[in-house]
């Protein structure tokens, strides 16, 4: 069997381990990236590591054995039943042998000493995993594409007979039914919901698979849909937009238990959480009327597609990987009036609140925690307290963006691009840091040149986030997962400066700004920029800003500002 290459990109883990510095081992002392493996979370227990799991789906779980609230074994056994396709890595001590050998009797693919063993018994084990998760991919996706050979056109097909529907081009009951029957779908009743399952984080999902395999996973989410509605509800199911499966759910009086219907709901959550690489998130209209006469039709699934719509906003300021119910708790009971008075008073607010403004605001900012506070309290939550319409939120941060990037296509072209990957409000909040963090740098530094290659930017990003501490080439080539000597040249190439300068002129930028906002110490301020020892900083600040630090506060700084 050849292993198709295309199926993995980075192979994602996560570990588990109540010393924090043994997380940061794995994290930062080996070089993971430049194999092909992803430390793309951490937690210090098993109780943390699985909720980690339902929300990240990673594909490797390297984890400690004993740990306070869930251990390790726990964990692996836990996961063997909820996710049987993550494979499990033991970390243990000697004294813990017996534990570790249990834990592969549990399902987990081995074991590693803690303290003896390397990064090299750690790559021998991790290649050993990437190994068996490519073969199970790989016979996975033959499996569903020889399936998905039988059936391509029906898709389609159920598809359009939707759009027929709401377009009004189908105009008798008998066509309707005679179509259904020929697409293998359930015949409409008197009634109807619409639902919509979307798969969670598409556009990131689509820089990790290749199209075909997120065709293939998709295809397989809409088997898994039909096989737990079978027998137990009236589901007709329907490939709608390219990250999203619709459901025209039938209510004839044998699959209408909305006890039932609830569970049907929260299984699609758990089985995509379960068997793929990703999460869905679910959302369900209020039940319409499937009236004897066609002409009412398009009526009644435009009202029901319209309510799928509104719940995009819940979903927005909620997050991924949820159920989202057409007024749930508010409509149960009430007359179609009541109901339509209720909907109106959830109705997002269309108008952009009046947020500061940001340029300004971003000036007296000077770290990137700073930065974070300012992102959530200024912009992040007044617009969630008044429950913007995400599309008017979304237009703000693309025209922010447009504004600070006009002489810089480059960055223009790379957040235009991130803002088509936004999703919840918790991508919006990480997008304006990110905006944030660039507008400050390339404000702060002359020398700064705008980049065409996104591992130099990301560095730029790092840089940003990490001054205060060691950075060096070896640091960011393991951080960009580039060599450190090709890194360099790269660097030079792009920016027109060698990385190390980079950084000592990034740290000195941010003194001054300390020099002219605060009173603190010089020395102080030596620390806090990644240079402890006073006198070398002294001696490069002169260097680069031609005057020594007590003259530059003398003559720009905060003293001269409170005369």
């Amino acid at each position: 069997m050849s292993i198709n290459p295309v199926v993995l990109d980075k192979i994602r883990c996560i570990v588990v381990d109540d010393e924090a510095l043994i997380r940061e081992r794995f994290r930062y002392a080996f070089p993971l990236e430049e194999h092909g493996f992803e430390i793309i979370g951490e937690a210090e227990d098993g109780e943390e590591a699985l909720e980690l799991c339902r929300q990240l789906s990673p594909d490797i779980v390297i984890t400690d054995v004993v740990m306070p609230r869930m251990n390790g074994l726990e964990l692996t056994e836990e996961l063997r039943r909820l996710m049987p396709r993550v494979k499990v890595i033991i970390l243990s001590s000697f004294q813990e042998f017996e534990f570790a050998r249990k834990a592969v009797m549990l399902g987990a693919l081995g074991y590693l000493l803690k303290v003896t063993s390397g990064y090299q018994e750690l790559l021998e084990i991790l290649i050993q995993a990437r190994s068996e998760i490519e073969a199970d991919r790989e016979k996975m996706l033959l499996s569903i594409e020889e399936r998905k050979h039988l059936q391509d056109s029906q898709p389609l097909l159920r598809k359009q007979l939707i759009l027929d529907i709401r377009s009004g081009a189908v105009q008798s009951l008998s066509r309707l039914n005679s179509t259904c029957d020929f697409v293998n779908w359930h015949r409409p009743e008197a009634a109807f919901v619409m639902g919509m399952v979307s798969i969670d984080r598409y556009s990131a999902l689509s820089r990790t698979f290749h199209p075909k395999d997120l065709s293939l996973f998709k295809y397989v989410m809409m088997r898994l849909i039909e096989e737990l509605a079978d027998g137990k509800l009236c589901c007709n199911v329907f490939d709608w937009e390219q990250q999203s499966i619709g459901l025209w759910i039938q209510l004839s009086k044998s699959c209408a238990d909305p006890e039932e219907n609830k569970l049907f709901y929260e299984n699609i959550l758990h089985h995509a959480r379960k068997y793929l690489p990703f999460t869905v998130s679910v959302r369900i209209s209020t039940e319409h009327r499937m009236e004897a006469y066609p002409e009412a039709w398009p009526a009644s699934f435009g009202s029901a597609f319209g309510e799928l719509e509104e719940l995009k906003a819940e979903l927005f300021y909620q997050g991924h990987g949820g159920l989202h119910v057409y007024g749930a708790g508010l409509f149960a009971g009430q007359e179609p009036l009541q109901r339509e008075q209720a909907a109106a008073r959830r109705t997002y607010n269309p108008v952009l609140p009046e947020l500061p403004d940001s340029a300004e605001r971003l000036a007296g900012w000077s770290d990137p925690s700073q930065l974070q506070r300012l992102v959530y309290d200024e912009y992040i939550r007044p617009v969630t307290r008044m429950h913007l319409r995400p599309a008017e939120l979304l237009r703000w941060m693309e025209e922010l963006a447009v504004r600070w990037t006009t002489a810089d296509a480059d960055s223009r072209s790379r957040f235009h691009s991130e803002l088509g990957g936004i999703e919840t409000i918790f991508d919006a909040e990480e997008f304006l840091l990110r905006l944030f963090l660039w507008k400050q740098s390339t404000s702060q530094l002359s020398f700064d040149q705008p980049v065409q290659r996104s591992e130099i930017q990301k560095a730029l990003d790092y840089v940003a986030r990490h001054f205060r501490e060691p950075v060096s080439v070896a640091d960011i080539s393991e951080y960009t997962a580039i060599s450190p000597n090709y890194f360099s040249h790269l660097f030079k190439a792009q920016t027109g400066i060698n990385f190390s300068d980079y950084v000592t002129r990034y740290r000195i930028e941010k003194s001054k700004q300390l020099l002219r906002e605060t009173d603190k110490q010089i020395g102080e301020i030596a620390e806090q920029v990644g240079i402890p020892d006073y006198k070398y900083f002294a001696r490069i600040f002169r260097r680069l800003v031609g005057k020594t630090p007590s003259q530059y506060r003398e003559e720009e700084g905060f003293h001269k500002g409170k005369s």
